[in-house]
C-alpha cells in the first residue's frame, strides 16, 4: 500500500453546507443516538494522517452505514454513526494500518455475537485468561519438532558459488543474479481435489502434472535453505538474553513478511498485534541487508522502500519494548517468522500446529486462511495482503478454541 493524498473538495451546494453544519455539530456534541435526522450526504471528516484516498474513506463509510442500517434499524442516523466509526478510525491510525483496523471493525459490526463472550468467560480475569493460554503452549522438543530453533546453531556458510531457484529450480550463479532471464513459475501451493484425489495448483487451477507455468519474472530467486546457513548470516539470540526490560504486553499476535534480495529470503514488515484488544502495537517496515530483487508484493504488500524502513536493529529495539521474554506469541507457522527474526522463545502457540485438534505433523498442516474459514467463517488474504489481518485471524482461531474448550487442548510433547 502506498501513502495517499486526499481529493481536493468539491464546492458544496446550500442543501451540502447545511449537511455539513450538522455533522460539525453531532462532532462537538459526541453523540448521534439523540439526533432524530441523518445526513443527506456522507462526507468523511478530516484527518491529518492521511490513511487513505477520500472516495475509499466514503466507500467504507457508506459500508458501515448499510451494515448498522441491517443490524440497528431502530437508529435514526447511520450515515452519523457511519461517519464517527471511520474518523476514530482514520484519526488514530496512518495508510499503513488503517485497513486492517477498518476491517477488523467492520468485522465487529457484522458479527458481533464473536466478540462477545459467554457468561462464563465474561467472569475471566486476564490473569485467568493468560493462564488458559499458558497450558496450550507448545512443549519446547515439541516446537523442535516442527523445526523451531531452540538453540543457537553453529555457523556453516553456502560456499557455492551457485543457488537453485526457488521459483524455478533452474540453478543460477549468484553473480548474474541481477542480470535480467526469464523465470517461470506457479505461485500458488499445490492442493488437493478431494473428490477425485488429483493434484492442482491453486494459483491457476491447473493440473500438476500438465499444466504450464502461470506467472513469470525477469530474476531468479533464492532463500538460505539450512538455520546453519542462516545462522552464518545474522546470529540467532535467545528473546531472554536480549529482551531485559518488561515488555507492554503479555500475548501478542506475531506476523512477518518477507522480500527477497541478493542476500536471500530476507525479513522487511513485522506486524505485532494486542490479544486482549486486537490493536496493532507494532507494524515496522525493515530494511533488507541485501538488493532487492522481488519485493514478492503478492504475499507481503509491499511494493517499495520509503522513508518509513528502519535498520534491522531499530527494529529489534522497538520489538523489545512491546514483548519481553515471557510475552505469550500467537501466529500460524510462527518457526518462520522467528527464523526471520532470527530470535530463540519459549512461548509459543502455533495455529498450524494446534488444530484441527491432533491433526497436524510436520510435513502437514492446515493453511491460515483454511482454519480461518473452518473456524471463523470469514475468508482472509483477499486483495491486498496486510500482516496484521494475519494476526488478528490467528488470535481469533486461539480465542475460539480458548472460548469453546475452555482449557484448550493439553499439549502432549
Amino acid at each position: 500500500m502506498t501513502p495517499s493524498e486526499l481529493h481536493p473538495r468539491k464546492r458544496t451546494s446550500e442543501d451540502d453546507a447545511g449537511t455539513n453544519k450538522r455533522l460539525k455539530l453531532t462532532a462537538d456534541s459526541g453523540t448521534t443516538d439523540d439526533h432524530t435526522e441523518d445526513l443527506k450526504l456522507i462526507l468523511p471528516k478530516p484527518v491529518t494522517t492521511n490513511p487513505a484516498q477520500f472516495a475509499d474513506r466514503k466507500r467504507h463509510i457508506e459500508t458501515i452505514a448499510n451494515i448498522i442500517k441491517l443490524k440497528r434499524p431502530s437508529l435514526k442516523t447511520p450515515k452519523l454513526k457511519a461517519i464517527e466509526i471511520e474518523y476514530d478510525i482514520a484519526r488514530n491510525t496512518t495508510h499503513r494500518t488503517y485497513a486492517s483496523t477498518l476491517r477488523n471493525a467492520i468485522l465487529k459490526l457484522q458479527h458481533p455475537e464473536k466478540f462477545q463472550s459467554g457468561n462464563q468467560v465474561k467472569k475471566r480475569s486476564q490473569e485467568d485468561v493468560l493462564k488458559l493460554l499458558k497450558s496450550i503452549e507448545i512443549p519446547i522438543s515439541k516446537l523442535r519438532k516442527y523445526g523451531y530453533v531452540m538453540s543457537v546453531p553453529e555457523s556453516i556458510p553456502n560456499a557455492k558459488i551457485t543457488r537453485n531457484c526457488q521459483r524455478c529450480d533452474t540453478e543460477f550463479k549468484l553473480s548474474q543474479q541481477l542480470e535480467p532471464t526469464t523465470c517461470e513459475f506457479h505461485y500458488g501451493k499445490i492442493r488437493r481435489n478431494p473428490d477425485n484425489k488429483t493434484r492442482y495448483y491453486e494459483c491457476c487451477l491447473g493440473p500438476k502434472d500438465d499444466c504450464k507455468p502461470c506467472d513469470k519474472h525477469k530474476y531468479h530467486v533464492y532463500q538460505d535453505q539450512s538455520v546453519e546457513e542462516k545462522q552464518s548470516m545474522r546470529s540467532y539470540v535467545k528473546t531472554e538474553e536480549i529482551f531485559e526490560q518488561k515488555g507492554k504486553y503479555r500475548v501478542l499476535g506475531l506476523d512477518c513478511e518477507m522480500g527477497y534480495t541478493t542476500k536471500g529470503f530476507e525479513l522487511m514488515r513485522v506486524t505485532a498485534v494486542d490479544y486482549f484488544t486486537l490493536k496493532t502495537v507494532m507494524d515496522t517496515y525493515v530494511l533488507p541487508f541485501g538488493e532487492i530483487v522481488d519485493f514478492n508484493t503478492r504475499f507481503s504488500g509491499i511494493s517499495a522502500l520509503d522513508g518509513d524502513f528502519v535498520s534491522f536493529n531499530q527494529m529489534i529495539q522497538e520489538l523489545g519494548t512491546v514483548m519481553d521474554k515471557d510475552t505469550i506469541l500467537i501466529g500460524h507457522g510462527l518457526e518462520n517468522d522467528m527464523n526471520a527474526l532470527r530470535l530463540i522463545h519459549s512461548h509459543i502457540i502455533d495455529t498450524s500446529i494446534l488444530y484441527p485438534k491432533f491433526e497436524s505433523t510436520p510435513t502437514s498442516r492446515k493453511s491460515l486462511k483454511d482454519l480461518t474459514f473452518k473456524y471463523l467463517s470469514r475468508n482472509i488474504q483477499v486483495g491486498d495482503h496486510d500482516s496484521a489481518e494475519d494476526s488478528i485471524a490467528a488470535i481469533e482461531i486461539v480465542r475460539y478454541h480458548v472460548d469453546k474448550d475452555g482449557c484448550g487442548i493439553k499439549q502432549s510433547t
